[in-house]
């Protein structure tokens, strides 16, 4: 009688290609995680730079109109309003995505936008110094961290005497 041998593979073959898995996946997760990170820190500061141009060239705009934009205000505390009507409707024309982030502020000095803080999810974004994992906010512990703190206007690049700009500001 002709015996056959069983093809496959043992228990211990599978046990070691499980255990490679394993120590595969612990050692690339972090890592994945980190560079998941650094890309939602580079798209907040890519949004962040958009909403600056738009202010600036909104700025640019009702300025050419013959608006008085030294008294426009600058917003100091994170949220969803734009201090001004007629620049709120300019900032829809060149940046409508501005009304999907989470929260926004910036400083308006000399009728020019000097710095801009946004979020976007769990992650802030500024300009025209960036947020990001190599250049943290203050407070910022660790990678999972250093993108989720909120940076103050003075840390995304307002100067420290102007960061408030002229909070008289006007509403027409």
């Amino acid at each position: 009688m002709k015996t056959t041998k069983a093809k496959g593979f043992t228990l211990i073959e599978l046990i070691v290609v499980i255990a490679i898995i394993g120590v595969l996946a612990a050692i690339l997760v972090p890592t994945m995680l980190g560079y998941v990170t650094k890309s939602r820190c580079s798209s907040a500061n890519a949004n962040a730079k958009s909403f600056f141009n738009a202010i600036n060239s909104s700025l640019v705009d009702l300025d050419s109109e013959g608006v008085d934009v030294s008294t426009i205000a600058s917003v100091t505390t994170l949220g969803k309003t734009i201090s001004n009507t007629n620049l709120q409707t300019k900032v829809a024309n060149y940046f409508a995505d501005y009304t999907k982030l989470d929260g926004f502020m910036y400083s308006i000095n000399g009728g020019a936008c000097t710095a801009v803080v946004i979020k976007t999810g769990a992650y802030y974004g500024s300009y025209p110094r960036p947020t990001s994992v190599d250049n943290p906010a203050q407070g910022a512990t660790n990678v999972s961290t250093q993108c989720k703190t909120e940076p103050t206007l003075a840390q995304a690049g307002a100067s420290a005497g102007n960061q408030g700009g002229n909070q008289g500001g006007q509403n027409p």
